[in-house]
């Protein structure tokens, strides 16, 4: 516990309270800044159902609150929308976000257009605020209620373009929250599908930003924390699953995997899972890509090698044996085995999700094995079927 104490606190980006430290370190928060008004945003009913609303809500005593009851399952531009002008309504001096993921991404994304008054698709791509001001915005609070997107402590938020049809990302250091408080205990009694899928997004952005060789550079610790993210999750997510324990860790790993890819984004993965949202959950889409990704990054020598280095959780000889073990034990928690015993996931759709992920050119080129654009609907149509 003292590692995962270490690795958790010496994130620079965001302070991270973690239970049975979490309320009362919510409480000195509210001593320092004491907000008059607060803006939290919420999904429909999750955070009633756990009873974090309540207990929130119970802390915040004195302080006008303000709430936004209506993210869905997948946030589009006209939900952001909707948000934006609620927090123009209500001139918060505090955004709170309460909820999985697509709570959390939303509220980063609403706070950061309503502050700057620029509708949210200026900021899809990279740094699209920061490097053209140096004006230091405020920041959204998190409570993660789910254990997968570590969206607490990333520079990310994915929304929903529903003209494109497909979600698209802003990745901006200016969104990474300054406050998160992890409160494992509120996400007990998660139905197993978002267990599963919340889970498998951790594994998948650990075990991503693990092999994402090229940029080991970036955080000494991104590996230190990848692989007792990795562990917790292989340990944990079965009691996860079977309700018999294992929260607490899921949702440190979760967070552990958000720090991973603040600083060694996710690879194919990820950039082909993006045009299946509604089809399929994004934590099962990244995870039942990765064997086939992966498979491909050992054209990379630097690949094999760190493969090995997994050896000891996904037991084998060899990269491809390790890949395998993972691959058992994604069977061992329900994982769909192939994307053709997923509906809606056919051969015309993987053409184009392959022809569309190929278009960002900046992911294929940092992946571990990098992808040549004038190439990549090939290799990436030819990982798709063989998942």
């Amino acid at each position: 516990m003292k590692t995962l104490t270490r690795l958790l606190q010496s994130y620079s980006d965001t302070a991270v309270a973690v239970s049975p430290d979490g309320w009362s370190a919510f409480v000195r928060l509210l001593a320092s800044r004491r907000p008059v008004r607060i803006a939290a945003f919420t999904g429909e009913h999750s955070a009633d159902r756990s009873g974090l609303w309540s207990d929130f809500a119970a802390r915040c005593q004195g302080v006008d609150l303000y709430r936004f009851r209506a993210i869905p399952p997948e946030p589009d531009l006209t939900c952001i929308g909707r948000m934006v002008d609620f927090l123009r309504d209500c001139q918060a001096d505090m955004v709170v976000a309460l909820g999985g993921g697509s709570a959390m991404d939303a509220a980063k994304a609403a706070y950061l257009s309503a502050q700057t008054g620029a509708p949210v698709e200026s900021f899809f791509g990279v740094n699209q605020y920061s490097d053209k001001n140096s004006r230091r915005l405020d920041t959204v609070v998190c409570f993660p209620t789910t254990s997968g997107t570590g969206s607490e402590v990333t520079p990310y938020s994915n929304i929903v373009d529903r003209d494109a049809q497909v979600k698209r990302l802003i990745s901006d250091p200016a969104i990474i929250p300054e406050h998160a408080f992890v409160l494992p205990e509120y996400t007990s009694g998660l139905p197993q599908r978002i267990t599963l899928a919340t889970g498998c997004d951790a594994l998948a952005h650990l075990v991503e930003g693990f092999l994402n060789v090229g940029a080991d550079a970036n955080d000494s610790l991104a590996n230190e924390r990848a692989l007792a993210g990795i562990e917790l999750v292989t340990r944990h997510l079965p009691e996860a699953l079977a309700d018999t324990g294992g929260r607490a860790e899921m949702a440190l790993a979760a967070t552990l995997g958000g720090m991973v890819i603040r600083h060694k984004s996710t690879g194919l993965p990820h950039l082909c899972s993006f045009s299946w949202f509604g089809r399929l959950e994004h934590g099962l889409a990244a995870i039942m890509l990765l064997p086939e990704c992966w498979r491909y990054y050992l054209g990379n020598p630097a690949v094999r090698e760190r493969t090995m280095q997994l050896n000891a959780i996904f037991p084998g000889a060899t990269p491809e044996e390790v890949i395998a073990a993972c691959r058992r034990f994604l069977d061992a928690c329900g994982v769909p085995a192939r994307l053709h015993d997923v509906p809606g996931l056919n051969q015309e759709l993987l053409e184009t999700t392959a022809k569309s992920a190929g278009l960002n050119r900046m992911k294929l080129e940092l992946a571990p094995r990098p992808v040549d654009p004038d190439n990549s609907y090939k290799v990436l149509l030819d990982i798709l079927q063989r998942s």
